[in-house]
């Protein structure tokens, strides 16, 4: 009755099987198929009548509790097509009321929508109730809100002009919404109203961002190590915005008038952007931010400063960073353990070893004075930072008298102590200095890592033919089971040596694994994945080897049954554009074409990696080539690929270049 209901389109039929079921108290019996077919009857209804003033009274009560009770099991195009007929009709309430009968419901369903949970919505946020904007317990609900309901009731706040009701809804959720389900949206909206829906979906991307200190710094994290500046400028112009625009909806401290009706930004934001800056090598953006900064009436605090050294002894410019310290010092900003590990760091990448010791014993006077202490972990890493500096300008004595400081007085010394003295014996050839390190470490319970063992291979592939077993024995004194992800880390990090015995010490493990002889170590699509990045990377390798190397892991890996999937040929195409060789021009492409040839489906990541790629490199004329095809395969792109298309189409104008593309590196 309910399929014929749904067939026929015929909502009165449908309300008597609702009923039926509602007297007997069945309705949360329904499965997927039936919410199913009651969502698509709403769907059905609400295009042919379009706004909800236009609904008979029956279709009134029915359609939105059929909507409600489909939502509520995971589908939510009912629903939303319910929420769009309110919005047509200039009833931006009712929508709102709808939402908040679909929150009350999914609070007590949450626990069996799980298999409905959407993939795709865009959540990059911690789910931990420890990271909810109030740091009270988050609702059961808040991960289950689907993207396009989110959407629509954004659209009612738009409509009501109320960015701060839209904020309250928006951060009770761990939900975003995804470029892909914003663009069709949009569409459906009026002019005005899609401008202001827009607004709001940017702002409060940002502010879902600022509320929750982990989902942000995991934001800075990615941007920066993509090195995506567009859309780094673009957060900070969004905040910049939010603080000094007309429509003020951030403040910097929670005592500015209004605060209640303000978001405050983290003063994690301000060190973060500078690192992220620093890191594209833009000082001159930096510079732009501490004005911005000081305008706002905050006085730099200490991370801003430790930001600041840091990202200009990275930029080797450790002049800079050490005029940053003194002018740091004039201003009476007193240094905690970390500004001390970067003005260190800075001291000895400028050569002047004597001078971070200097720093360094400072720093120790001046610990016991630190308010509040700063924790082990952290005065540790300042102590490591030395020792790397001492080890690196060859003062093994001092460094040793050093470690040997720590073990009776402290800080403990970690892994990355031992692993440190390990590295640089290694390097230096000298075994029985590496192996005494090895019997210090034993006694201490430490365990090793994938480097401590790497850095092993590394030492013993030069002079026994049997290093593998070697290092394998060591693992197992350790209690560490090799296995393929411990495998593959370390054939990772051999490749990554880019010398001729790191390749030779990744291929002789990846035989072992392959012929069986490591337990639980069996060659996955990430060990290939490893290797084949690595050769691609590798700016030794004639292009012959590099040929000859590629078509033997693709030839292992079709011999293995493993197909390589999208993240595979990403981080291939990566590798390729890195290579500064002209060649990896010609790899980057015949990837591509591999994609098209094999999948036909290339996805928003591929392009962006692949555009981003080419346009480092200036290839405007094969970049403008790739737009075109994205273009004739009807692709629409999102915000950061959108500016890269932006800008390649605007170079590819002006110079005119459309005549060699792709075709011409196949």
């Amino acid at each position: 009755m309910l399929k014929h209901a749904v067939d026929s389109a015929d909502p009165r039929q449908a309300w008597h099987v609702w009923r039926v079921l509602s007297d007997r108290h069945m309705l949360r019996f329904l499965g997927p198929v039936q919410t199913d077919m009651f969502s698509r009857l709403v769907v059905t209804i609400c295009a042919k009548r379009g706004q909800y003033s236009a609904w008979s009274d029956l279709e009134k009560k029915a359609l939105p509790e059929f909507a409600l009770c489909a939502a509520g099991s995971g589908v939510s195009h009912g629903l939303r097509q319910c929420m769009l007929a309110h919005i047509l009709d200039n009833n931006s309430q009712a929508v709102i009321e709808l939402y908040e009968r679909y929150w009350a419901l999914l609070e007590t369903k949450a626990p069996s929508l799980e298999m409905f949970r959407e993939e795709d919505q865009g959540s990059a946020e911690p789910e931990h109730d420890g990271d909810s904007p109030t740091g009270s317990p988050r609702s059961p609900a808040a991960k289950f809100v689907r993207s396009d309901i989110f959407l629509a009731t954004i659209t009612a706040f738009a409509m009501q002009n109320s960015f701060a009701g839209a904020l309250r809804m928006a951060l009770q959720t761990t939900v975003r919404a995804p470029h892909k389900h914003t663009l069709p949206w949009l569409k459906l909206l009026p002019d005005e109203l899609r401008k202001r829906v827009e607004i709001f979906v940017r702002r409060l991307d940002a502010a879902k961002l600022l509320a929750r200190p982990s989902a942000l710094a995991k934001q800075f994290s990615n941007l920066t190590r993509d090195q995506a500046l567009q859309a780094i400028q673009q957060l900070y112009r969004r905040i910049m915005e939010g603080l000094t625009g007309p429509d003020r909806w951030l403040t910097v401290s929670q005592t500015q008038k209004d605060a209640d009706k303000l978001l405050v930004v983290p003063e994690l934001t301000w060190p973060s952007f500078i690192t992220a800056f620093m890191r594209c090598r833009r000082t001159d953006l930096v510079q732009k931010l501490w004005d911005d900064v000081t305008r706002l009436g905050i006085r730099p605090p200490l991370p801003m400063w430790t930001a600041l050294i840091e990202g200009y002894a990275e930029l080797k410019a450790p002049h800079d960073a050490l005029s940053t310290w003194n002018l740091m010092l004039n201003q009476g900003v007193k240094p905690d353990a970390l500004a001390y590990r970067a003005v260190i760091y800075a001291s000895y990448h400028s050569g002047e070893v004597d001078d971070a010791l200097k720093r360094f014993e400072n720093f120790q006077h001046e610990l016991p004075k630190m308010s509040p202490p700063p924790e082990e972990g952290t005065v540790l890493v300042v102590y490591n930072t030395i020792l790397h500096g001492l080890l690196f300008y060859n003062r093994d004595e001092q460094a040793r008298a050093l470690l040997e400081h720590m073990l009776s007085k402290g800080p403990h010394p970690d892994i990355v102590t031992y692993n440190t003295f390990l590295r640089w014996y290694a390097r230096n050839d000298q075994l029985k200095s590496l192996a005494e390190v090895l019997q210090m470490l034993e006694p201490t319970g430490l365990k090793g890592d994938v480097y401590t063992f790497s850095i092993v291979l590394s030492a013993l592939m030069k002079v026994r033919d049997d290093a593998a077993q070697i290092m394998l024995n060591l693992m197992h004194r350790h209690g560490v089971q090799p296995n393929t992800a411990t495998m593959t880390s370390i054939i990772d990090h051999q490749m990554k040596t880019q010398t001729e015995v790191g390749f030779r010490s990744a291929f002789d493990l990846l035989g072992r694994m392959e012929r069986g002889e490591i337990e639980d170590a069996k060659p996955n699509d990430v060990t290939y994945t490893a290797m084949l990045t690595a050769i691609h990377r590798s700016d030794w390798l004639g292009k012959e080897v590099i040929d000859e190397y590629r078509q033997t892991m693709w030839d292992r890996m079709k011999d293995r049954g493993i197909r390589p999937k999208r993240a595979t040929y990403n981080l291939l195409i990566n590798a390729c554009l890195d290579n500064q060789d002209p060649d990896g021009v010609q790899q980057a492409m015949r990837y591509y074409r591999d994609m098209t040839r094999k999948d036909g489906f290339i996805a928003s990541d591929t392009w962006y990696i692949l555009l981003r790629g080419l346009v480092r490199r200036r290839e405007w004329a094969v970049a403008n080539e790739l737009v075109e095809d994205m273009r004739q395969r009807g692709f629409e792109a999102p915000g950061a690929l959108a500016e890269l298309i932006r800008r390649v189409r605007m170079q590819a104008s002006q110079a005119g270049e459309r005549k060699a593309g792709p075709a011409s590196h196949f």
